[in-house]
C-alpha cells in the first residue's frame, strides 16, 4: 500500500512537471529572454507574432495614395467609456498570447502624462494601471534595461526621447491596452508599437497577475535577467577556441573550418588596413553550414557597426574599444561549418584575430540554421517615397533583428519610413510601424548615440547632416517566426530629395531549404564608401566630468551642423570635461572647431590629445550665434582620441556666465 502511494505520488509529480513546463508564464518567458540558444530553434509552444501601432489607417493598399501617409500618431482602435472615463484602445486582442514589447513616444504630454491600462481575460478593472511613463520606460519595478528610454535630448525646451519596455505580459484569453489623456483640452500626440504573440489556441497561457510587480514576485528573476544582459561576453557556453590570423590579398580568402556537430557560440574578429573603412564594406564574411552557404554580409555590417568602427554593446553583438567586432548568436551545424573571410577590395588587409568558440550541440527536429543576408541601395532617389525591399525569405523560419547602414546626403530627417513585414504571404502586413527611427526604438530622428540590450544606435551622425548612421535591432522575445514566407520591407521617406545610400543586413534562422531571394552582390560592397570627416560634439563620448552637466541639445530651426549640440551648462571656473572620439585613420591639417556663443557662455582652454590647441577661447557674444576657431597643425590620431574643456573663467560683461556649446570639429 505504501509503495503503491508513494508511487502514484511520483507519477503526479511528474504529470504536473510535464504540465506545468509546457506553461507559458511571464516566468518562462524571461527565461526565454535570455536564452540564446532558443533563437536557434523552432518555438517550443507555437504563436505567431504581430503588431498594434497607430500607423496611420489611411494606409489601406498599395494601389491607394494613403500607402505612404505618414500621420502615424494618435491612431487608436476605437473610444471606450469606462466608469466615466474616454479611454483610448491601442490594442484589443484574443488571447492566449503575450506582450513582449512595447515602444511609444509622445509630445506635449512631458507635463500632463497620461494613464495606461491594461485589461487581461475580459477583466472590468485593469490589471496593470499608471501613468505611461512609469509604465514603459521608467518602471521601478522591472528597472533597466528592461524599461528604459533610448537616446534622451533636449529640443526647442522639451525633452524627447524613446520609451521600451521589454518585460513580457501573458495573458490567457484577451488583452485590452487603452490610453487615457491627462487633460483632454491638451493635443496629445502618441506614437506606440505593441509587439505581441498569438499562441496556438491549446497552449496554456497563465496570465499576469494584478500587483506582481509590486509585490515583487519577479524581483529575484528580474536580477538575474539583468545580468546576463548587461554582460552579454560572459555567459557563452564553449569548450573549443579556433583561431586565424593573417594578411588577405586583393581577391583572396582566408578560411577556418570546424567539423562535427558543433554550434559556433561566439565568432570575433579584428581587422587592420590602411584605409579601414573601405576595408569594413569591402571585406566579407561568407558562412558555409554543411556545405551549403547561409551568410554573405560586409564584416562592419554584419556586426552592427556600419563601415565606421563604433563602440557598443548589445546582447546579440558588440564592439570593443580596441575594434574588435563580436556577434554571439548560436550557429549550430550537423557536420561541419566554414568560415571565409573575402578580401573583395584593392588593399591587402591585416586579419589581427578570427577567434571562434564552438561547443557540441545535439540537432534535433527544432534546430535551426543561423542566416545572414545583405544588400544595398546605391544613390537611392527619395524623390518619391517608395518601399524598399530588407529581405524576401522562402521556407521556414524566424526573424531575429537587422542592422540599417546609410548615408545620408541631406540636413534633412531621413527616416519616416514604416516597415511592413508580411509573413506566410499575408496581403497585408502583420507588423505596419510608424517610422523608421520608431522601428529602432528611439524617436524625434535623434543624433544621440545610444546602446542597449536589444537596440543600439553605434552611429548617428547621419539623422540630421550628411553623414553615416547605423541602427541595430535584435531580437529576443519578439522573433518573428514563418512557416513558408517573409518578406520585409521599409518605405524610403525623407524629408528632402536627395539621393542617400542605404544598406540593410538581415539576420534570421531557417531550415536548410530556407532560403532569401538576394544573396550575394559582390559588385556592390566594392562601390567606394562615402564619408564625413567631421566630428559632432553631440556624437563625442563622455569620459569624465568635473562639474555641470552635459545633455544634447538641438532646435530644428537653428544651424548648428546637425541641428544639435553638445551642451554642459552649469558650469564654474576649472570645471574641466574630458570627452573621446575615434578615428579610423589618422588625419593631419588645419583643425577647424565651430562654437555656439552666447551672453551666459564662458571662457574655455581646449585640448586635443593633451595638447592645448586653444587659450582662453571667450565664447560670449551678445546675441546666440557659430563661430569657427582655426588651429593650424592638427593632428587626429587613428583610434581614439581625446578632447578635453576647461573652463577658465567668463567674460566681464557676463559674470554669472556658465556655459558651453560645442558643435563639432574636423580637419581639412
Amino acid at each position: 500500500m505504501v509503495k503503491k502511494l508513494v508511487f502514484g505520488i511520483i507519477s503526479l509529480l511528474l504529470i504536473c512537471g510535464t504540465v506545468c513546463a509546457q506553461d507559458v508564464t511571464v516566468s518562462s518567458l524571461l527565461n526565454e529572454m535570455t536564452d540564446r540558444d532558443g533563437l536557434a530553434k523552432l518555438p517550443l509552444h507555437k504563436f505567431t507574432t504581430h503588431q498594434a501601432s497607430s500607423y496611420s489607417r489611411k494606409s489601406l493598399t498599395k494601389e491607394q495614395d494613403g500607402w505612404f501617409d505618414n500621420a502615424d500618431a494618435s491612431q487608436f482602435v476605437r473610444i471606450d467609456t469606462i466608469a466615466g472615463r474616454r479611454e483610448y484602445v491601442l490594442m484589443d486582442e484574443e488571447g492566449p498570447g503575450a506582450i513582449v514589447r512595447f515602444w511609444s513616444t509622445w509630445h506635449a504630454q512631458q507635463f500632463s502624462m497620461g494613464t495606461l491600462r491594461f485589461y487581461f481575460d475580459n477583466a472590468k478593472e485593469p490589471q496593470i494601471e499608471g501613468r505611461i511613463d512609469e509604465i514603459i520606460s521608467s518602471n521601478k519595478y522591472v528597472g533597466e534595461p528592461l524599461s528604459q528610454t533610448a537616446s534622451v535630448f533636449l529640443e526647442n525646451d522639451g525633452w524627447f526621447s524613446g520609451h521600451n519596455l521589454y518585460f513580457p505580459l501573458p495573458y490567457g484569453k484577451h488583452c485590452k491596452v487603452t490610453y487615457q489623456k491627462a487633460d483632454e483640452e491638451v493635443n496629445d500626440v502618441l506614437y506606440y508599437q505593441i509587439n505581441y504573440r498569438k499562441y496556438d489556441k491549446k497552449t496554456s497561457v497563465k496570465t499576469y497577475q494584478k500587483d506582481a510587480w509590486e509585490n515583487g514576485r519577479y524581483l529575484k528573476q528580474l536580477e538575474d535577467v539583468r545580468r546576463k544582459l548587461d554582460n552579454p561576453l560572459k555567459d557563452v557556453k564553449a569548450n573549443k577556441t579556433q583561431r586565424l590570423k593573417g594578411i588577405v590579398k586583393a581577391g583572396e580568402a582566408k578560411s577556418l573550418i570546424v567539423e562535427g556537430s558543433r554550434a559556433i557560440r561566439q565568432l570575433s574578429l579584428q581587422i587592420d588596413a590602411d584605409e579601414l573603412e573601405q576595408a569594413l564594406r569591402s571585406t566579407v564574411i561568407e558562412i558555409e553550414f554543411d556545405d551549403k552557404e547561409m551568410v554573405w554580409v560586409p564584416i562592419g555590417d554584419f556586426f552592427g557597426t556600419g563601415y565606421k568602427l563604433s563602440p557598443y554593446k548589445g546582447w546579440i553583438s558588440s564592439i570593443d574599444k580596441d575594434g574588435t567586432m563580436t556577434t554571439n548568436f548560436p550557429m549550430p551545424f550537423q557536420k561541419s561549418a566554414r568560415i571565409n573571410i573575402h578580401n573583395y577590395g584593392e588593399e591587402p588587409i591585416e586579419v589581427l584575430n578570427l577567434e571562434l568558440q564552438h561547443d557540441s550541440w545535439k540537432w534535433d527536429d527544432r534546430s535551426l540554421y543561423f542566416h545572414s543576408n545583405w544588400r544595398l541601395y546605391s544613390d537611392i532617389s527619395t524623390t518619391n517615397k517608395q518601399d524598399v525591399n530588407y529581405i524576401t525569405i522562402s521556407g521556414k523560419g524566424k526573424y531575429v533583428g537587422d542592422a540599417l547602414t546609410l548615408f545620408n546626403n541631406s540636413f534633412s530627417w531621413w527616416g519616416e519610413g514604416d516597415e511592413k513585414i508580411y509573413v506566410d504571404n499575408e496581403t497585408f502586413p502583420s507588423h505596419f510601424g510608424t517610422g523608421t527611427e520608431d522601428y529602432y526604438g528611439y524617436a524625434w530622428c535623434s543624433v544621440v548615440d545610444f546602446t542597449s540590450p536589444f537596440i543600439a544606435q553605434p552611429i548617428g551622425e547621419g539623422n540630421r547632416a550628411p553623414g553615416i548612421t547605423v541602427n541595430n535591432r535584435w531580437r529576443s522575445l519578439d522573433v518573428i517566426p514563418f512557416d513558408s514566407s517573409l518578406k520585409f520591407d521599409i518605405e524610403i521617406w525623407h524629408w528632402d530629395k536627395v539621393k542617400m545610400d542605404y544598406a540593410p543586413t538581415t539576420y534570421w534562422y531557417g531550415t536548410k531549404e530556407s532560403k532569401a531571394e538576394h544573396a550575394i552582390d559582390v559588385e556592390s560592397v566594392q562601390i567606394p564608401v562615402k564619408l564625413s570627416n567631421r566630428y559632432e560634439g553631440e556624437d563625442l563620448i563622455i569620459k569624465k566630468i568635473n562639474g555641470g552637466d552635459v545633455i544634447t541639445q538641438a532646435f530644428l530651426s537653428y544651424d548648428w551642423s546637425a541641428r544639435n549640440h553638445l551642451f554642459w551648462k552649469g558650469l564654474n571656473k576649472n570645471d574641466r570635461l574630458t570627452t573621446e572620439f575615434y578615428s579610423e585613420k589618422e588625419r593631419k591639417g588645419k583643425l577647424e572647431m565651430v562654437f555656439t556663443q552666447s551672453p551666459d557662455y564662458v571662457i574655455v582652454d581646449v585640448y586635443l590629445n593633451g595638447k592645448k590647441v586653444f587659450e582662453d577661447l571667450d565664447l560670449y557674444n551678445e546675441k546666440l550665434s557659430l563661430k569657427k576657431y582655426f588651429y593650424e597643425d592638427g593632428v587626429i590620431l587613428k583610434g581614439n582620441n581625446t578632447l578635453m574643456f576647461k573652463v577658465k573663467g567668463t567674460n566681464d560683461k557676463s559674470v554669472d556666465a556658465d556655459k558651453l556649446g560645442f558643435d563639432y570639429l574636423m580637419i581639412n
